[in-house]
């Protein structure tokens, strides 16, 4: 049976085709297609190692899905950046003022536009498939709408060439107040960029796979609409790839607290449990396992850490022992784990050390405090992040 095979982004340049004929056996599945596309000249190191997903008369299917003769099966690699609701995919000029009125209502005392620009650069090559682009766009807004009460969210995005200056990729979102406004445009532009099928390269230059993100299935999206970094291109757990980030010094701070009887922190104070010195030797663990985190957590990176400090404080009175960590390390990814994990291993710690005094102690509160380092710091008391080098305006009533 003959199966109709298009291509995109650098699957595309590599062949040198947008699409390509395979003769297959009957009962072949996508995963035999992809075999035999691995075949083709120029494609077998990249079909190997590309997380890619495919659709099948513009569906995502497993790759256990069988073929039947004359289907279209559409090769997706990793996606970079960027229904119901209006949505266009178009090689024309964006239009703000379009996009706006598709999210009119006189119920709407709120309406944010997000407008995404080519900067730094002469220009962006962007590549789409464009009729799955657009279904997918809209079943992004639509649940945007029902998850954030909007009375409108529209989305336009751009293909082709588009010059310093000129949007690429507009959403605007409507709602009674600005906080839903807000909320719903950043979420649609996030999941927009992390799973439609559109790719971007700067100023003609090959597609780098190193920097692009992994479309996943829909059903394994986070709540917030974010993707899970860990889950690849199948849904399957994978150690997160950070080999192209950049060498930094990155911190982290995180807490636990133990929860007692006032009689058993009196004791812990004085050092006189039955085990011995137990804050001493909590912090003795805490610090061998922030060095082990990476044995405890699987996904976890071996981090070359330059400092572990663990400090505590005691409320007699109120049976409480707070456990603050910190960890610190140069490398390519944040030692949030390694923080988290030290606070956790203290705290069970102590209630190994006292269970002997009391068996009902409480361990809670294990949090992230901050984190400092990488693309982005982040400190639980100003959760607030900066959408850096993109504009929202926002015009509210009343």
């Amino acid at each position: 049976m003959k199966v109709r095979v298009m291509l995109f982004a650098m699957l595309r340049q590599r062949a040198g085709i947008e699409s390509l004929e395979l003769d297959l056996p009957e009962g072949a599945t996508a995963a035999d297609a992809l075999a035999a596309l691995g075949r083709q000249d120029g494609l077998a190191d990249l079909i190997g190692r590309l997380p890619l997903r495919v659709a099948v008369n513009r569906e995502y299917v497993p790759e256990s899905t069988a073929l039947a003769p004359g289907d279209e099966l559409a090769v997706i690699p990793p996606v970079s950046g960027g229904g119901g609701p209006p949505v266009r995919v178009t090689r024309g000029a964006l239009s703000p003022d379009r996009v706006l009125a598709g999210v009119a209502s006189p119920r709407a005392g709120a309406t944010v536009l997000f407008m995404g620009t080519t900067r730094d650069v002469e220009f962006l090559d962007y590549e789409a498939y464009s009729e799955m682009a657009e279904d997918r766009i809209a079943v992004i807004l639509a649940r945007c709408r029902e998850l954030h009460g909007l009375e409108g969210v529209a989305a336009e995005h751009r293909v082709g060439t588009v010059p310093i200056g000129e949007p690429s990729v507009l959403v605007a979102a409507s709602a009674p107040h600005r906080a839903e406004a807000f909320a719903g445009a950043r979420e649609a532009i996030d999941r927009i960029k992390e799973e439609v099928p559109i790719w971007k390269t700067e100023a003609g230059e090959p597609a780098s796979v190193g920097e692009l993100h992994h479309l996943r299935p829909d059903s394994e999206a986070e709540p917030g609409g974010r993707s899970l970094s860990h889950l690849d291109a199948l849904g399957e757990a994978r150690m997160v790839d950070v080999s192209e980030k950049a060498v930094s010094e990155r911190r982290a701070r995180a807490e636990a607290t133990v929860q007692m009887a006032p009689e058993t922190a009196r004791a812990v104070a004085r050092g006189d449990s039955l085990k011995g010195d137990v804050l001493g030797t909590a912090r003795i663990a805490a610090i061998q396992a922030a060095k082990q985190t990476a044995e405890l957590i699987p996904l976890a990176h071996q981090l070359p850490l330059t400092h572990v400090e663990v400090d505590f404080g005691i409320d007699q009175d109120g049976g409480r022992i707070e456990i603050h960590t910190a960890a610190r390390t140069a490398d390519r990814t944040g030692v949030e784990m390694e923080a988290m994990t030290a606070a956790a291993i203290a705290a069970l710690t102590i209630y190994d050390m006292t269970k002997g005094i009391e068996r009902g102690i409480e361990i809670g509160g294990l949090r992230l405090l901050e984190k400092s380092g990488g693309k982005a710091d982040w400190r639980r008391e100003d959760r607030a992040a900066d959408a850096g080098g993109e504009t929202a305006a926002e015009s509210e009533a009343g």
